[in-house]
């Protein structure tokens, strides 16, 4: 997923903590051969070389991540979308065609359709955090009480009791969050820059922050946020944070030239 990913535990059993974390370093080298696109032989691959009518089954944690993603085009309202794959091949420019084709995921087994060719999976925006996510759930499953699970220093994932400082980095100053039970993930436009386009146009637009961060339960939910939140105004981004606040989502951003962190409502 090119990048490096991080495991700290909380534990007596130092020996212990390491087995637990050789686990899930395991299950995240499976979830990269199925999520990556780079891999000629993952699922994602797959799809991007389906013809028009053709379809394939796809392996368990595909599909999750699939309808972890549709879920996200939906509460973002078609702002977040993993079938840009052909746009985020050139996402620097400004002339990109407009998105074409349609994929179909079933609603009811592990499978997708494509209904006209044109159209590519590319999970960047939230393929690390259902990562952190799967992992997460091996640790519970094994009993671990506390853990911070993370991507890079983009995407953290508290787990289990307790909580977790996370600092919010802006250009001039920085903003401290606690994370109890939840996940915080940015976007932005440094190491990246303009490696997010806007679904209407397949072009990148004319972004108005420098960084979003968002805070969610879930971690692949706030990746995919964050993606989104990126290509938002401010009165977009103000109304999204406004809708979401009731399902405990927080919202944070650095406006371009600014320089300083301010939750969205703020």
């Amino acid at each position: 997923m090119n990048t490096v990913f991080t495991i700290r535990i909380r534990h007596a059993d130092v020996v212990e903590a390491r087995r637990w974390a050789g686990n899930c370093f395991r299950q995240l080298e499976e979830l990269e051969a199925q999520l990556s696109r780079y891999r000629p032989d993952s699922d994602v691959s797959r799809i991007n070389l389906l013809r028009t009518g053709e379809s394939m089954l796809l392996t368990d944690a595909v599909y999750r991540c699939l309808q972890r993603s549709l879920e996200a085009t939906e509460l973002t309202a078609g702002l977040f979308d993993v079938t840009l794959g052909v746009q985020t091949r050139d996402r620097t420019s400004s002339e990109s065609d407009p998105p074409r084709g349609t994929l179909t995921l079933s609603p009811d087994r592990p499978e997708i359709l494509c209904g006209e060719a044109g159209r590519e999976i590319d999970l960047g925006g939230i393929g690390k955090g259902f990562a952190l996510d799967e992992m997460a759930s091996t640790l519970r499953e094994l009993g671990v009480e506390r853990a911070l699970l993370s991507c890079g220093a983009s995407t953290h994932l508290a787990v289990g009791e307790g909580s977790w400082k996370v600092v919010l980095r802006g250009d001039r100053e920085k903003t401290e969050v606690e994370l109890a039970g939840e996940a915080l993930s940015a976007s932005g436009l440094g190491e990246q820059a303009a490696h997010v386009v806007h679904p209407d146009t397949g072009s990148a637009p004319d972004y108005r922050f420098c960084r979003v961060w968002v805070v969610a339960a879930a971690a692949a939910l706030a990746d995919a946020l964050s993606t989104a939140c990126l290509i938002m105004d401010e009165d977009e981004l103000t109304g999204f944070a406004s809708m979401v606040a009731e399902a405990g989502i927080t919202i944070y951003r650095e406006s371009a030239g600014d320089g300083t962190v301010r939750g969205a409502r703020g």
